[in-house]
């Protein structure tokens, strides 16, 4: 009885609607929120929301319950239709069904079988009809009938995938300035399934050496392009004229935006059997090697700035105050690397950043008052600011991810599958013959299947 239900296409158009309510759910309730947060915004439905754990609902027990029963339903067809297909065999069809057919094909040519052999058709079936002549089947390509079960195969290896993935996988950020080495591990006690030993009260593993990795930076590398600078109106009637069109946008006279063309780390991966990995990832191009992706998120800049003769060390981006003076002052982004200028040539910037003032009465406003780099200094409020030298580190992600191997490899087995059934070119020839004339039957599946070709070779004149 379970056997009927678990092969039944029913149930899994049943389960996959079930998912499909789950996902709109999910789209519904904000994923990943507490649940005291939820309830402080005014959340409905708050008891059915804590059950089910709709603020999380793609580890959710609901979620993992019915992915379960789609597994089993799958991994049940499977071996359903595995036996059915080692037991097909193929039958042709009769001889006077196939001498009425439609479709079907005549010829005088006698050497029809050795015709197909040599185009690389095999003989796959053939059947004898009592006082009729035989009817004997010949075929060509991948049989998309096992392309259906590749693919499958394929889903079931991505559910358990996403499964060791949302059980196992972690992510963190870790920030590398020049030659400072940081030694990071590729275990944690966060993972969901470390929680669920807690929770059931067994202990869990300890890092190990064996997980450790030590990151060196050498260079980090920015480049940027030449791009346009534009300073809009602050007044609201003068970007209402440049909405409507009465104004026209005109480019600052000022200088030009730089805009960022690529981030660059460069490092030492030390890996724990002591071996030393030459590493290079930019933004889109992560670093793999093992267990271990390292991602490119961002960077940090410190900047030791003279103030009145007073040094200090400040974060770009970052409010710092000036002893006397009300307000605060912020370092914009720092300028340094390559630039790649409008006119098709490049040039190394003079590390530069611009200066703005918070006002206490408007904190939420910034002022830009100048710019100071290496060499130019700025006089301004009776204050005189000199760039005295600078700090630039890299900000990288890791994560330790077991299910993404097997994800990809039943990205492989699915697309591949889905591929070759669909551009594929499988043929099946069922051919008799009768008082010197031969019935030809062509079957076709597959984009790339070109029955004309085939009728061509067989019925050449000349054929080689």
């Amino acid at each position: 009885m379970l056997y009927r239900i678990f092969s039944s296409l029913k149930t899994s158009v049943y389960i996959l609607c079930f998912i499909c309510l789950v996902f709109l759910i999910g789209t519904v309730f904000p994923q990943g929120e507490d649940i005291d947060k939820y309830i402080k915004a005014g959340g409905k439905y708050v008891a059915v929301v804590r059950v089910f754990d709709f603020l999380d609902i793609f580890v959710s027990p609901l979620f993992v319950f019915i992915t379960i029963i789609l597994l089993i339903n799958l991994a049940v067809c499977l071996y359903d239709r595995l036996k059915i297909f080692l037991k097909i065999k193929r039958k042709p069809i009769g001889f006077e069904r196939l001498k009425t057919h439609p479709n079907v094909i005549t010829s005088e040519k006698a050497d029809i079988e050795e015709r197909l052999k040599k185009i690389g058709f095999k003989l796959k079936a053939e059947a004898q009809d009592a006082g009729f002549p035989q009817v004997v089947i010949y075929e060509k390509g991948l049989q998309y009938w096992w392309l259906s079960w590749f693919y499958h195969v394929g889903i079931i290896l991505a559910v358990i995938g996403f499964f060791l993935t949302a059980l196992s996988a972690f992510e963190k950020e870790v920030t590398l300035y020049p030659g400072k080495p940081i030694t990071i591990s590729l275990y944690s006690k966060e993972t969901r399934w470390n929680k669920f030993l807690k929770e059931m009260g067994r202990e869990i593993s300890e890092e190990r050496k064996e997980d450790e990795y030590t990151f060196t930076l050498k260079e980090f590398k920015t480049d940027y392009y030449q791009g346009l600078k534009i300073d809009y109106p602050k007044n609201k009637l003068a970007r209402l004229a440049l909405g409507i069109g009465i104004k026209r946008i005109e480019p600052s006279k000022e200088g030009f935006s730089y805009m960022p063309k690529m981030w660059l780390t460069s490092l030492d991966v030390k890996k724990p059997d002591g071996r030393v990995l030459d590493a290079k990832l930019w933004v889109n191009k992560p670093f793999r090697t093992g267990a271990l992706t390292l991602y490119q998120m961002g960077y940090e800049q410190k900047t030791k700035v003279s103030v009145n003769g007073e040094i200090l060390e400040v974060e770009n981006r970052v409010p710092f105050q000036v002893k006397g003076i009300e307000g605060k002052f912020v370092l914009g982004q720092l300028k340094l690397g390559t630039l790649f200028k409008k006119d098709g040539t490049k040039e190394k910037i003079n590390p530069v950043t611009t200066v703005y003032y918070i006002s206490d009465k408007n904190p939420y406003e910034t002022e830009a008052i100048g710019e100071i780099s290496l060499s130019k200094s700025l006089n301004v409020r009776g204050l005189i600011f000199e760039f005295k030298d600078y700090e630039e580190a890299s900000s990288l992600s890791y994560r330790k991810d077991p299910g993404v191997w097997l994800v990809g490899l039943a990205s492989l087995f699915v697309f591949l599958g889905l591929s070759v059934r669909s551009f594929g070119a499988w043929y099946r020839v069922q051919y008799a013959v009768e008082d010197r004339t031969a019935y030809i039957l062509i079957s076709t599946r597959g984009i790339l299947a070109d029955k004309d070709r085939i009728i061509k070779k067989i019925l050449a004149p000349n054929f080689a």
